[in-house]
């Protein structure tokens, strides 16, 4: 039965003596730290023998397993009886950590945009809006910001320009959040440019007519944008300038003239006293006289000699204030010239090598255009600045070897300039080689001397070279160093968290004193001058015209020194006839009629006593007549005639200035994209102070001819 043959196995087993299990084993040594591995059992197969055998006399264990098991079981060893020790034995220390490794520096990004990609970004972007997808334009606009920031540009104004368009396309068709969009990424685009800080002030003002504050600052951020940028500021300071020289000039030619129109009666009564002019007829004398006055103008010889000649014929009968003023004017015209050449000078810029270095170095040229130029300086050595400035135009563009060549010739044309210095460094630190980095710039700063900017971009550089080999207390102090020397130029241009080749360390560009320099070094002020030296001048040597003026003034007061001499005649006080001591030997400031009138009572009788009164009527009702009607269509032209030539002259030249900028209003050297609300502006000045002025001038010159 199965169940008893179970029962009785059972049973059986119960009885059956147990094998005894095995002594703790002696300690086995411990391999190069690593523990002792633990003893394998006996593999299921063998007889219990040999399973009694493995458990009783456990030996060491080696990296390779476990070791044979003695052959003959024994009785347990016995610890004391082996001599080994109760305890175990401390294991050994473990050896040192490995000191850790250092972190290993950031790398420099590379240039990977380029300007065929932001022509191809701004080609999608204009694709996307004609689209309505503003998500592919939106994704496009950022790609042409982050190449702008790769590239290091500055300002992309005809990318800016085109996008001010886009806002007033938008605000004509009520549109103004997308107004802002379009003005917002203008002001990104080219934050230099005045008109994309208007139109961010215009969509402001336009999408929350009830917040005027933020339009304001918009407002404020273009006068400051203009102020930077040299193509508005040079062609305001060429309009400026040609408005002045034409109203200096026209004002001078306009109070000669006045002066002359006063003293014509006496000029030819006195032409007629001439020794070989006495016995003609006054009309044949007086014909003369206006034929000598016009011959300049005749005979072409320019308006300087025309008008000296009209001061030389009025002197002796002017006073020594309308003498003054004369004198001048004849200065005035004879400096303007050299003026003129100087004002070239500070508006030369477009057409200029100058506008070509700024515009690479804080706008953006594209490649073919700066291929050609660099051609064109390969063949003939440039100047230093437009070197510097192609030198770092390849090097922003990731072309070192291209950099290090143009930075090169750049210092061969100006070995001292230690900006170039700095920007060396940078291709060195961008090619790997820190040493010639950080011995480029502490050249630099050693000669920048007081030039801050230059030092601040130095030791900023100093800094990052200290930090790439984990010198931090050097670094921290080259950089505390360079915010206290130009903090606002590193806040511009360095980025510590942008590590982009043209980011992450900061470059100098070409100073802008140099820049300017170019603009006044082609030739153009010297054409400038010679061409108003030949309108103005005529027939006198050009060497000669410098010294001209001063010494036909000269002449001219020492004649007014002879003039009681001569006994010039003087109008009279009465009438306004010459009163002449010639024709009359007790003349003084009367006339004779006036003195047998006035002054010797009853030698003429009541009828002519009448008729003398009347002419004098009549001539202070010309007087009148004519100074008001002067001071209504030239302002201060009828105090010149009236007497009063310094106002005169100063009201004639403040309203013909304001005139000339109304007529100007175009601007005579406009720039490259002109802005309406320059020209615009310039008439909300001009013509209030104009009418201002004209206004002054018309009341004064009624208030005194009143009487």
């Amino acid at each position: 039965m199965p169940t008893r043959t179970t029962l009785l196995a059972i049973a059986l087993l119960a009885l059956a003596p147990w094998p005894a299990l095995a002594q703790i084993s002696a300690p086995a040594p411990v391999d190069a730290g690593e523990p002792a591995a633990a003893a394998e059992p006996a593999p299921a197969d063998q007889p219990p023998a040999a399973r009694r055998g493995a458990k009783g006399a456990k030996g060491p264990t080696g990296p390779a397993g476990p070791r044979d098991p003695s052959p003959e079981p024994g009785p347990a060893p016995d610890p004391t009886a082996a001599g080994v020790p109760d305890t175990l034995p401390a294991p050994p220390p473990p050896p040192p950590a490995p000191p850790p490794e250092k972190p290993a520096a950031r790398a420099i990004e590379p240039v990977t945009a380029t300007w065929g990609q932001i022509l191809s970004l701004w080609t999608e972007r204009r694709a996307a809006l004609r689209e309505q997808d503003p998500a592919r334009a939106a994704a496009a606009a950022s790609g042409i910001l982050d190449a702008k920031r790769q590239l290091a540009i500055e300002n992309l104004f005809t990318l800016a320009a085109s996008e001010v368009r886009e806002v007033d396309r938008s605000l004509a068709a009520n549109l103004a959040g997308e107004a802002l969009l379009h003005a917002e990424l203008a002001e990104k685009l080219a934050p230099d440019a005045a008109d994309a800080r208007l139109a961010v002030a215009r969509a402001r003002l336009a999408k929350a007519p009830g917040a005027p504050l933020p339009a304001l600052s918009a407002m404020v951020d273009a006068l400051a944008a203009a102020a930077r940028e040299p193509h508005t500021v040079r062609a305001f300071y060429g309009d400026l300038f040609s408005a002045a020289f034409a109203a200096l000039f026209t004002a001078a030619a306009a109070t000669i003239l006045l002066l002359l129109a006063r003293s014509l009666r006496l000029f030819l009564h006195d032409f007629h006293h001439l020794p070989l002019l006495r016995g003609s007829a006054a009309i044949q004398t007086g014909f003369l006289g206006l034929v000598l006055l016009g011959a300049p103008v005749a005979f072409g010889l320019g308006p300087f000699v025309a008008l000296a000649v009209a001061v030389l014929a009025a002197w002796l009968y002017l006073s020594n204030a309308e003498r003054a003023v004369a004198s001048a004017a004849l200065l005035a015209l004879g400096a303007l010239p050299w003026a003129a050449e100087e004002a070239a000078r500070l508006t030369a810029w477009t057409g200029t090598p100058a506008e070509v270095v700024y515009e690479m170095e804080h706008g953006a040229l594209d490649d073919a255009a700066v291929a050609e130029l660099a051609a064109r300086a390969a063949e003939q050595p440039p100047p230093p600045a437009l070197a510097a400035a192609l030198g770092r135009h390849f090097k922003r563009r990731g072309d070192l070897a291209a950099a290090l060549r143009w930075y090169g010739e750049a210092a061969r044309g100006d070995e001292r300039a230690a900006e170039l210095l700095v920007n060396v460094g940078n291709v060195k630190f961008l090619q790997g080689d820190l040493d010639g980095a950080k011995a480029a710039f502490l050249q630099a700063s050693d000669r920048a001397g007081p030039d801050l900017t230059v030092q601040a971009a130095a030791h900023y550089n100093l800094s990052k070279v200290y930090l790439r080999g984990s010198n931090i207390e050097k670094s921290s102090a080259a950089r505390d160093r360079a915010e206290q020397e130009d903090g606002a130029f590193l806040k511009q241009y360095g980025a510590d968290d942008d590590f982009s080749a043209n980011r992450y360390l900061v470059d100098v560009p070409v100073p802008m004193a140099r820049i300017q320099a170019l603009a006044a070094g082609d030739g153009t002020p010297a054409a400038v001058r010679d061409a108003v030296l030949t309108r103005l001048a005529g027939p006198v040597p050009r060497t000669a015209f410098a010294w001209v003026p001063a010494a036909l003034v000269a002449l001219l007061w020492g004649l007014a020194l002879l003039s009681r001499g001569l006994e010039p005649a003087r109008a009279c006080e009465k009438c306004g006839r010459p009163a002449c001591r010639r024709c009359d030997a007790g003349g003084g400031p009367l006339c004779g009629q006036c003195v047998n009138v006035y002054v010797k009572r009853g030698v003429v009788d009541a009828r002519d006593r009448l008729r003398k009164e009347a002419e004098v009527k009549r001539h202070r009702h010309l007087q009148q007549v004519t100074t008001r009607i002067l001071a209504v269509v030239g302002g201060g032209a009828g105090h010149v005639f009236a007497g009063l030539a310094g106002r005169g002259f100063a009201v004639l030249l403040a309203l013909l200035f304001a005139g000339f900028v109304v007529w100007f209003w175009r601007g005579i050297m406009p720039p490259p994209q002109p802005s309406p609300y320059v020209l615009w502006g310039k008439l909300a000045v001009a013509v209030p102070l104009g009418v201002v002025v004209y206004l002054l001038a018309v009341r004064d010159a009624f208030r005194r001819t009143r009487a």
